[in-house]
């Protein structure tokens, strides 16, 4: 809706008072009056209407003028530097230091003014944004007003600002027909639309309109933010990681060596010498080399992951890439590797399309041509008639020959019928000579065994031998033979001596001691009571003899 149908509707529901005053007087005034009376009237009805509606385009307009007319002058409009040419050749004649001096004293106040305006345009845009926001809020609520069971109200007020608009229209005067004319025309135009929209707007829900599209701008806002506003993480990584179980299943598929491209994987990098635990590195898979042929348990291949970690570049083997999620550390590294190189991190975005080039790659059905060229690239480096590669030919011809009866075509039905046969001979061939081989190895194996216990014997022989000849063999008539020599270590013979030393003053301690004990013991037999006058008696006294008659 414009801005005038929205005028129009606000004057219906909100101008009742000042509406109802104007047709009173229109309806009491004569019809003697003179055109300037009828030409004032109806201009206080139009700007009757200009109030109500609480918009006044002329009166923003003026503000803004206001505005522009307080700006302050920039102090030093020259290159923000000199007030003007004069300025700019008196301070090159002054002295570098005091040049030097002015010029940064005027920077400092033409920072401060910078600041001022800043502030002042500030001002100035919160302000415009006040006003908006209460405009709409005034026409919201008008809206809302007339949806919500005002119609018969308004139908009234329209007809009689209807018809107080005809009843000025046929009292003008011939000088201002041409205005008069202008007018009538405008109110026709929004007589029609007026009844027309009585109709339309018992549809109308600025509300549900209005939440409709806040909830598509969350939506955008949301959507928006998910793809630009939030950085990578590890987990976003790891859906794009290539380990070696993938490597297995989908390198013989057509297209493995585009699709693993700019996908991530974790490589085995060796054992920490510390810790003893094995050590990856998380790397970003840049190419696909073709080289020399090696091992990946059940088959070979000759396919070389070319990897990167920032500005470092290095070829693996498939096999060294690890089946586990990329830990924090490892995601933590190589974002330093990256910065150090000045490289930037994917975004979400080309990490989400990189996952779903894999998906598609991954969930590609199982196709008769696809197939046989998963096949045929397995083939190439194992030609083995065992194991997948025989149960993969087999079940592709066992197709091939379904579908050929299904068709009623003789000539393919003959073709991989033949081809089925030949290659279950071949199996069985293959098969005959596998157990011919193990018989073989077992064969071999016994013999191998033999011939070690034989060496082992003539090995002893010759040693035992060689001895023999050592001691008959005179030393002094080769000069240039090892003399054989024995180790003395002086400091045993030391401790042997310290040892007898030891052992000698114990014994002689001894003997001291036995020797006092003796000396002791006679001494107390001198000393003893009975060797005295009257021991002998007192010591018989003393006796408790008993004695049975």
């Amino acid at each position: 809706m414009s801005d005038i149908e929205e005028d129009l509707l606000a004057l219906a529901g909100v101008g009742d008072s000042e509406e109802e005053e104007d047709v009173v007087i229109s309806s009491t005034s004569k019809r003697g009056r003179s055109n300037e009376d009828s030409v004032s009237k109806k201009r206080h009805i139009n700007v009757g209407e200009d109030d109500e509606d609480d918009y006044n385009p002329a009166s923003a307009g003026l503000g803004d003028d206001d505005d522009n007319d307080d700006e302050e002058e920039a102090p030093f409009p020259l290159e923000g530097k000199y007030r003007d040419e004069r300025d700019r050749d008196y301070l090159e004649s002054l002295p570098e230091m005091e040049r030097e001096t002015l010029l940064f004293e005027r920077s400092q106040l033409m920072q401060k003014y910078k600041d001022r305006m800043l502030f002042r345009e500030r001002q100035r845009t919160l302000k415009r944004q006040r006003e908006s926001s209460e405009n709409r809020k005034v026409r919201s609520s008008t809206r809302s007003s007339k949806v919500t069971g005002h119609s018969d109200v308004k139908s009234s007020k329209l007809s009689q600002l209807k018809k107080q608009r005809e009843r000025k229209n046929n009292h003008h005067y011939s000088d201002e027909d041409d205005e008069d004319e202008y007018e009538e025309e405008e109110n026709i135009y929004e007589d029609k639309y007026e009844e027309g929209s009585e109709y339309e707007d018992e549809s109308y829900d600025p509300y549900k309109r209005k939440s409709t599209y806040a909830e598509e701008s969350e939506e955008e806002d949301v959507k928006w933010a998910d793809d630009t506003d939030r950085e990578s993480n590890v987990n976003d990584f790891n859906k794009i990681k290539i380990g070696r179980s993938f490597v297995a299943k989908y390198c013989f598929y057509p297209g493995f060596n585009d699709i693993v491209k700019d996908c991530y994987g974790r490589v085995n990098v060796g054992v920490n010498k510390n810790t003893n635990q094995v050590m990856y590195r998380m790397v970003k898979i840049e190419k696909v080399f073709l080289q020399k042929p090696y091992s990946m348990g059940n088959f070979f291949t000759n396919q070389y992951f070319g990897v990167t970690q920032g500005k470092d570049r290095k070829v693996f083997q498939m096999k060294f890439f690890s089946d586990g999620a990329i830990t924090q550390d490892e995601y933590e590294r190589y974002v330093r590797a990256l910065e150090s190189s000045n490289l930037t991190i994917p975004s979400t975005y080309a990490l989400s399309n990189k996952f779903k080039e894999v998906d598609e790659f991954v969930n590609e059905p199982m196709t008769v041509k696809l197939t046989d060229e998963v096949v045929r690239n397995r083939m190439i480096f194992n030609k083995k008639l065992s194991g997948t590669n025989a149960v993969l030919e087999k079940t592709v011809l066992r197709e091939k020959l379904n579908f050929a009866k299904q068709n009623n075509s003789e000539r393919d039905i003959a073709k991989y019928s033949s081809q089925l046969r030949n290659l279950e001979k071949r199996l069985m061939t293959y098969e005959k000579h596998h157990e011919n081989d193990q018989q073989g190895a077992k064969k071999l194996g016994k013999l191998t065994s033999k011939n070690r216990k034989l060496n082992m014997d003539k090995i002893k022989y010759g040693e035992n031998v060689k001895e023999d000849r050592d001691e008959s063999f005179d030393i002094k008539t080769d000069p240039f033979s090892r003399l054989k020599t024995r180790t003395k270590v002086y400091y045993q013979e030391i401790q042997e001596e310290e040892n007898e030393k030891a052992k000698e003053l114990a014994r002689q301690k001894k003997m001291q001691e036995n020797k006092e004990a003796i000396e002791q013991k006679e001494r107390e037999l001198l000393l003893a009571k009975f060797r005295r006058l009257g021991g002998l008696e007192s010591i018989v006294h003393n006796l408790d003899i008993n004695i049975k008659l």
